[in-house]
């Protein structure tokens, strides 16, 4: 056989007669490989995030109450079943979450380096991370990066939510103004509405204590803002209901509130005998005591400065005081409920409100009692916003997340890309030369 030499700049003409040829090659092996890589990268890719834990007791492994803290069972079955719920996925079950997530503490370098020198030397050092990396591998649940990330942050928010349901005291107002008012006399009503009050103060309060400063994101304002309000409805709405129906005597049912003066008056007067009965005992160990007085001197002070006393004496006479207190609140609330039934009955000369003047008051109780629930059940909506919101606000401070789940592909699909290319190149090449007709 005769041998041949081929000139490169041949070489180069047979090549770039065949480019189409070489290009639909390598762009050929580019797709297959890029597509190859996204499939396998569905199958395999996570998202990941990073949170910190700043709860009191996470720097020695332990939960606000003390119990063990474990980050390997920190995320519950329930909780998970909740925040699939929240996610809207229903293919996957929270033993198939639990399988696919990891979560891993992260331990500082400086600190790392400590341990293993104590080790060394034969020390035990403790450390207990508030930083922790969270993997979930959405490519083996068979579910988009996109369904992945919104998982990752429900099963953060669902676990924030039990961590605040389980250590965070979380107080809601109840609402009482929903209630058949109808059915209440006027001064029951007041008293149902000034309880109402109370709780709202009282849970506000305690809020404005530990956080003066919190701003509802929502409604625009504070714990403050909320007793502000309910202030100026006790001062004028319910101060209103309370002095029209006391001062005219207004109820629904006359007979029904002379028995339960009646039953008033039956009850402080017991209570009335039993105070008169511990006076008179009270009163006659002050008369017989024959104890002895101490005497006092004083260093510095004129010598005829003298200062008697008797502790247990005047620990009597104390009794004595305070018992005849309560005799004289007892006499004059009878005094008082008395002269209320006098009145009901009509045998009272010095009460002139006519039955015309106290139709026109229970008109007006009736609307301000109208008003005051319409504003009160406002107040009470707008507290439990303001409630929930600082709870979420404290939770938020103490898990929350450094950033937002990232993509971690397990393929590099330009890389796989790149080489598919190359080969697809190559091969067309390789074609290009051996279909070229040698002479």
């Amino acid at each position: 056989m005769e041998e041949r030499e081929i000139s490169l700049k041949e070489l180069f003409h047979v090549i770039w007669n065949g480019k189409f040829i070489i290009a639909i090659a390598a762009v050929a092996l580019f797709v297959i490989a890029a597509t190859g890589a996204f499939v396998k990268d569905q199958f395999s890719s996570s998202v990941a995030t990073i949170i910190t834990l700043q709860w009191d007791g996470i720097s020695t492994g332990e939960y606000p109450d003390g119990t063990r803290f474990d980050y390997t069972e920190t995320i519950q079955p329930y909780v998970i079943t909740n925040a699939l719920e929240d996610a809207g996925i229903t293919s996957i079950t929270s033993t198939d979450i639990r399988n696919a997530i990891s979560i891993t503490p992260i331990v500082p370098g400086d600190i790392a380096t400590l341990i293993q020198l104590a080790l060394e030397n034969g020390e035990q050092l403790s450390y207990f991370s508030s930083d922790y990396r969270i993997v979930l591998n959405n490519g083996a649940l068979k579910l988009t990066v996109e369904e992945g990330r919104d998982l990752l942050n429900n099963l953060i928010d669902q676990f924030r939510i039990d961590f605040e349901r389980k250590y965070i005291q979380n107080s809601s107002v109840l609402n009482f103004t929903n209630s058949d008012f109808d059915s209440y006399d006027y001064i029951d009503t007041y008293l149902i509405l000034d309880t109402q009050i109370q709780l709202i103060d009282t849970a506000m309060a305690m809020r404005l204590e530990s956080d003066p400063g919190f701003i509802s994101p929502t409604l625009g304002f504070g714990f403050s803002d909320i007793l502000v309000r309910t202030s100026l409805l006790n001062q004028i709405e319910l101060e209103q209901i309370k002095s029209r129906t006391n001062s005219y005597l207004l109820t629904k049912d006359v007979e029904y509130l002379i028995t339960k003066h009646s039953y008033s008056i039956d009850v402080k007067q017991l209570e009335l005998d039993k105070a008169l009965s511990k006076a008179a005992n009270a009163q006659l160990m002050v008369d017989n005591y024959s104890g002895s007085v101490n005497t006092i001197l004083i260093p510095g002070m004129d010598p005829s400065t003298i200062l008697e006393i008797s502790a247990y004496y005047d620990t009597l006479l104390g009794n004595l005081i305070t018992v005849q207190n309560e005799i004289s609140i007892l006499q004059e609330d009878i005094s008082y409920l008395e002269l209320q039934i006098a009145r009901l009955e009509g045998n009272d000369p010095t009460f002139t409100v006519t039955p015309q003047k106290q139709a026109e008051e229970i008109v007006k109780v009736e609307a301000t009692i109208a008003k005051a629930t319409s504003d009160l059940s406002d107040i009470v909506s707008d507290a439990n916003v303001l409630l929930t919101e600082y709870n979420t606000y404290i939770t938020s401070s103490i898990i929350k997340p450094l950033m937002a789940p990232q993509y971690e592909s397990s393929v590099n699909l330009m890389l796989i890309s790149a080489i598919g290319f190359v080969i697809g190149a190559g091969i067309g090449t390789v074609f290009v030369l051996f279909r070229h007709d040698w002479e």
